[in-house]
């Protein structure tokens, strides 16, 4: 991508806006404020991994594009492992580019709660469709492969509702690398849609560059404090003055960018996930999921507060997720194209936090689940393994140390009335928001109805961060809506600030 680039020595610049992360949030707000003809920085942290370079092993996909090579958990019992994008594009480079809405009664339910102005279905429903329309969401043609029908299945054989999955797409060809960057640009991540506009219109983008801080002075954001590497890895300082701060580094970077930069009202107390936890089901024909794409459908009987699903298969992958309890699970390594991966997820009532550490480059993440949330997932890997089994599994092996897995449907039902083992269960999300949550409700909100960080006249948070709860679903579209709309908000409230400002030095002069 021509404008991304690194510098070769300290920096000192200026534009109307900088924007601090590249992914769903930061692109989605380049595309507003470049199409309004406004000079804009934007700094990512990690690299830029074209697709012709993408890595086709596992971890060296992992080292390139994923935050500290996918190793980072929320401290909890069980720590919950997540998993960030680190790489111009963010997360919509590792993910896989499923699009969802919110549902509509939990936006309204946000909407009163959270006392957010101009929040209904109706009025988000532009933002949703600029957002799919931005990466062409929709439903892959052709068979979809073993993996999917194994889902429908299972669903549709115990009567509930069977989804099919929209996607981030044009001409995917089925690679099943989504997780890896995708080799051949079909995936419409960031870094293939809005990032190219927006460069083209003379964004400067800066790899490799990581905001130390925001300088706020009198209620303003004066200046952006980063730190660049050069080719040799020398570090070199960069300064930027702007006009408007977007900070859209993540549900978990933009808090504790925010709190190093001296704001801590409201902001990273309120962190959100989806705990979800994983099941390898065993069958007696091929699955061959490796050679497909991932499960594009998804059980929503249950949704929002519980959905099952797919994951990405591939051997290496694979062989990662059975070294959590290598000792008993390694045996299934030898019958890898016998199995598939697949998974449920709960909209959770606990909630985490993030709080920069002095010296360290990670924040510290908490998460607590609540009985509630135990009780949920029980349930749901219940529900997941009823599937498997309704679809024609052999056997279920849940995502828990020391289990030895089901071998029939009568089974499954140990953990609906009983909580998982806290100390043997494996919980992971790749879905993260809500640390600083918008609304008017100045009691728990971090920011205005549109982003604006209270008190501070000219900085707005514009990512996952801003959705207010766990909304049960993949979050992309959601985090673009909400982000054309802060954007939007903030050029309108930028519009009325010059008004004000002009209007005072014609008074001062008359």
């Amino acid at each position: 991508m021509k404008g991304s680039f690194r510098p070769s020595s300290p920096l000192l610049l200026e534009a109307d806006a900088v924007i601090v992360g590249s992914g769903a949030g930061g692109a989605s707000v380049a595309d507003v404020l470049t199409a309004a003809g406004l000079s804009v920085i934007m700094l990512e942290d990690g690299k830029h991994v074209p697709a012709s370079t993408a890595p086709p092993v596992a971890s060296e996909a992992f080292a390139s594009a994923w935050r500290s090579g996918g190793l980072t958990a929320a401290i909890g019992q069980p720590p919950i492992a997540y998993a960030e994008g680190h790489c111009v594009g963010g997360g919509t480079e590792i993910n896989s580019a499923i699009a969802q809405r919110a549902d509509d009664d939990l936006i309204d339910y946000w909407r009163k709660l959270y006392w957010i102005e101009n929040f209904t279905p109706d009025e988000l429903a532009p933002y949703y469709e600029r957002a799919e329309t931005s990466v062409n969401a929709s439903h892959t043609p052709g068979p979809l492969g073993p993996a999917t029908n194994i889902l429908r299945q299972g669903g549709e054989t115990l009567g509930w509702k069977v989804s099919e999955l929209k996607r981030g797409q044009r001409g995917c060809r089925g690679d099943n690398r989504c997780s890896f960057i995708c080799p051949n640009g079909a995936k419409q991540s960031m870094a293939v849609t809005l990032l190219p506009k927006a460069v083209d219109r003379g964004m400067r983008l800066l790899a490799q560059t990581r905001v130390d801080k925001i300088r706020i002075e009198k209620g303003r954001a004066k200046e952006v404090v980063a730190c660049s590497r050069d080719a040799d890895g020398k570090a070199l300082s960069i300064r930027i003055k702007a006009g408007m701060v977007f900070a859209c580094a993540g549900a978990i970077h933009t808090p504790a960018l925010l709190r190093r930069s001296g704001l801590r009202k409201r902001i990273g107390d309120t962190l959100r996930l989806h705990p979800t936890i994983k099941a390898t089901a065993l069958f007696d024909e091929p699955v061959d999921a490796h050679q497909s794409r991932l499960p594009l459908a998804a059980i929503t009987e249950f949704m929002p507060e519980q959905r099952i699903g797919g994951s990405v298969f591939t051997p290496a992958v694979f062989g990662l997720s059975l070294a959590e309890d290598w000792t008993n699970r390694g045996p299934l390594m030898q019958h890898w194209r016998f199995c598939g991966s697949y998974y449920g997820m709960i909209r959770p009532r606990g909630v985490g936090a993030v709080r920069p550490l002095a010296g360290m480059s990670e924040p510290l993440v908490r998460f607590k689940l609540t009985p509630e949330d135990w009780m949920a997932l029980g349930q749901v890997l219940t529900r997941l393994g009823g599937a498997m089994f309704a679809a024609g599994a052999r056997e279920v092996f849940p995502s828990i140390s020391g289990h030895e897995g089901w071998t029939g449907p009568d089974q499954v039902h140990e953990f609906w009335d009983e909580p998982l083992p806290k100390a043997a269960t494996n919980l992971m999300t790749v879905h993260l928001f809500s640390s600083c949550p918008p609304g008017e409700h100045r009691g728990a909100c971090a920011v205005d109805s549109y982003g604006r960080v209270r008190g501070v006249e000219n900085l707005f948070v514009a990512d996952g961060s801003l959705i207010p709860e766990a909304p049960g679903v993949n979050p992309q579209m959601t985090i673009m809506a909400l982000a054309f709309r802060a954007a939007e908000a903030a050029l309108s409230h930028s519009a009325r600030e010059h008004a004000r400002s002009a209007a005072r030095d014609r008074n001062r002069r008359d």
